[in-house]
């Protein structure tokens, strides 16, 4: 599997933990429990390339599903899904169906870890969400540093049947104070990393890396292999590159208006 495969085909495993996923027509749709967009999701699991109309006519089949489900939605692009034309006019067309862009994520990778950090790492109480406790403590930490309404987060993260699930979210505490989470699944012979965020009065100290590391290494100890891949936000591009991650594609989310 190539590498930008490897990372589509990983975060396409994440993010079914929102909803019911379904396969139709060149699509993986996801439906979450809340009207967000951001947790409806259409992804591509076919090549597009430049087929007349194709990107069209799966945009649309995507709208009449969400629309059947009277959900907001949102539509992730993997840059090597499409050949030179369509990216071209994919803005266009995404535009034409009420979508617009809301962020290009670069989807990164590197083989581990370099096994001693370049700065001395804080230390922290790790912990594994596993309890309405923790559950409530990782809603916290989203809603704050990603933005996601209470209402919504509630319904998404205090749910306990939706933990059950192979995607492992992890905390860290500092004095006793949830203060940093990240997530990691193993999925298409890689180890993903997700949900890293950190509260704001306790960034720029290294406390996502030592989470990170803590996570990864408590996954390959149980007999998990591969490289590891994630898709980055802007504000955490230049982080990820410190510690050797590189980009191997693009990913395009755009969402109803």
């Amino acid at each position: 599997m190539r590498p930008w495969e490897r990372n589509a085909a990983n975060l396409e495993a994440a993010l079914k933990f929102y909803g019911r996923a379904e396969q139709r027509g060149g699509l993986t749709l996801i439906t979450a429990p809340v009207a967000f967009s951001v947790f409806n999701i259409a992804l591509l699991d076919e090549p597009v390339g430049d087929v007349e109309g194709e990107i069209e006519r799966r945009i649309h089949l995507a709208s009449r599903h969400f629309d059947s489900v009277h959900r907001p939605w949102s539509f992730w692009v993997c840059e090597n899904w499409l050949g030179a034309r369509t990216s071209r006019h994919l803005n266009r067309a995404m535009k034409d169906a009420g979508l617009e862009c809301l962020v290009e994520s670069p989807g990164m990778e590197m083989d581990n870890f370099p096994e001693f950090p370049k700065r001395p790492l804080p230390k922290l109480e790790y912990r594994r969400v596993s309890d309405d406790e923790t559950r409530a403590a990782f809603r916290l930490i989203v809603e704050v540093c990603f933005q996601i309404p209470h209402e919504v987060a509630r319904v998404i993260y205090d749910d306990p049947a939706r933990w059950d699930f192979p995607l492992e979210v992890w905390l860290g505490y500092a004095d006793g104070e949830p203060i940093v989470s990240t997530a990691v699944n193993q999925a298409a012979g890689a180890i993903g990393i997700y949900s890293v965020a950190t509260m704001p009065a306790y960034r720029g100290r290294g406390y996502a890396e030592a989470l990170m590391r803590h996570a990864v290494q408590d996954l390959r100890d149980r007999g998990a292999t591969g490289p590891l891949v994630l898709q980055s936000s802007p504000a955490g591009l230049e982080l990820y590159r410190k510690l050797g991650f590189t980009r191997t594609t693009r990913f395009f989310v755009y969402a109803t208006r």
